[in-house]
């Protein structure tokens, strides 16, 4: 389940969820001596992953009597309301959380390391999980190292999320054959252009392409060093990709402006032929499924440069309080939520691809008939490309890629130029990153 990574300053949030929430902390006996178990997630009803993991809940209390677990579903404000009641001291036992997060809660002991309950436990084998998974739920607290180190939680389904989505329509009406393998950036562009027309219902849009970062991995280049002290947007490598980024939107006029988006959407563009292509993960599938009928689409490997890389932005997952008084019943109920009988029937929905490696290439998801034909081969043939999206312990997520955001966007509208964005975002981010390093010492 997606989940927008936000600001840890949400700290400073008053606690009246924890007037609202009285004993969301649990952690306690509760009616006739069981044991509660308190667990906190995103919702929303209508969402095939929540149904799922809210009805394994209900089955794991029948397979244990003794635990009771209270749900706390959270259908708006999430991270401003988790973050209140762990600065309440009235933390879930389990909750939701994105991996960027692990860093700041891992420093300031939010989080129960989970090694010990992993040498322990007949069920859970970290080789059986994707190593992409995993990486930025290990940190080392010491040396603040990220993909080291002991872990703290895991994520139950994850994506490339670069994938190529496309619109078979466009493509047959502009005699284009439909994409089988990586495009190039050169290839990619020059398809952007032959999908981008004047139509009957408006402009005709090649691509909707908007975030620069994994075109910066595919051109060699990175976000920050490998200690995470230091951004490195202003590298020759990172230059292009901004260059070709803004390239595409002012000079091509392939990608839709904000000025496009505001009558419709991206899903809203695809669906009535007005945007040809779009990236996105295994996790858009089943929205393309449910939401849009009557038109054909289809998936294609993620584009490439230099280099043939995707990304993976999560996976969202679940840790365990440091707080919790029940840890061993916590645990169980984690054992239940990674590699149990409701990971299985997220695999059989086809909601995203499987952490656990030999689950995702089994028959109940690789070639499940209910899933859309040869869609599941594309992402899997995708994860040997695919790697974590950047993060740095010293400056949340969402600060350091909005200032790229925000560079960008003054880039298109022509009020610098795409090399001046990309310095401009170096010395910001860099800025940010030695206030919080000064902070830390």
């Amino acid at each position: 389940m997606k989940m927008k990574v936000g600001s840890f300053y949400y700290l400073a949030v008053i606690f009246c969820l924890a007037i609202l929430l009285p004993g969301c902390g649990g952690n306690k006996v509760g009616d006739q001596g069981k044991i509660t178990v308190v667990i906190a997630c995103t919702y929303n009803p209508i969402d095939i992953g929540c149904q799922i993991i809210d009805k394994s809940l209900d089955e794991f209390m029948k397979r244990n009597p003794d635990i009771k677990v209270k749900k706390i579903w959270l259908t708006e404000q999430y991270n401003a309301k988790l973050l209140t009641m762990i600065a309440g001291g009235n933390s879930p036992d389990i909750f939701r959380v994105s991996p960027d997060y692990i860093p700041t809660f891992a420093q300031k002991g939010i989080l129960e390391p989970l090694d010990k309950y992993i040498a322990k436990s007949s069920v859970f084998k970290l080789d059986d999980f994707y190593p992409q998974v995993l990486y930025k739920y290990k940190y080392n607290t010491q040396h603040k190292t990220i993909g080291k180190g002991p872990i703290y939680g895991f994520g139950t389904d994850w994506s490339s999320d670069y994938t190529l989505f496309y619109n078979k329509d466009m493509f047959d009406k502009a005699g284009l054959s439909y994409p089988t393998g990586s495009m190039s950036w050169a290839e990619f562009r020059q398809t952007a252009l032959k999908l981008t027309r004047v139509g009957d219902s408006g402009k005709e849009f090649g691509c909707r392409l908007v975030d620069v970062i994994p075109l910066i991995y595919q051109n060699g280049g990175s976000v920050f060093s490998p200690d995470g002290k230091k951004c490195l947007l202003n590298s020759p490598q990172a230059v292009e990709a901004f260059q070709y980024l803004v390239d595409l939107r002012i000079k091509d006029r392939v990608i839709p402006s904000a000025s496009d988006m505001q009558a419709q959407n991206q899903l809203q563009l695809f669906q009535t032929g007005r945007l040809g292509m779009f990236l996105s993960g295994r996790h858009f599938v089943p929205i393309m499924q449910k939401q849009i009928k009557g038109l054909n689409w289809g998936v294609a490997p993620g584009i490439h440069q230099k280099k043939r890389i995707n990304m993976v932005i999560g996976p969202f997952g679940w840790v365990i309080s440091s707080k919790t008084r029940r840890k061993e019943a916590a645990w169980k109920l984690m054992e239940h939520l990674v590699v149990g009988d409701g990971v299985k029937e997220l695999a059989r929905a086809g909601y995203n691809i499987p952490a656990v490696k030999k689950i995702a290439e089994s028959d109940m998801f690789l070639s499940n008939p209910n899933h859309p034909a040869g869609i599941n081969k594309v992402f899997m043939d995708e994860v040997k490309y695919t790697v974590p999206s950047p993060l740095t312990p010293y400056a949340p997520t969402d600060r350091w890629q909005g200032i790229i955001a925000g560079e960008l966007e003054l880039a298109c509208l022509k009020k610098q130029t795409a090399q001046q964005a990309a310095w401009n975002a170096t010395r910001k981010i860099n800025e940010l990153l030695a206030e919080n390093i000064g902070n830390k010492q």
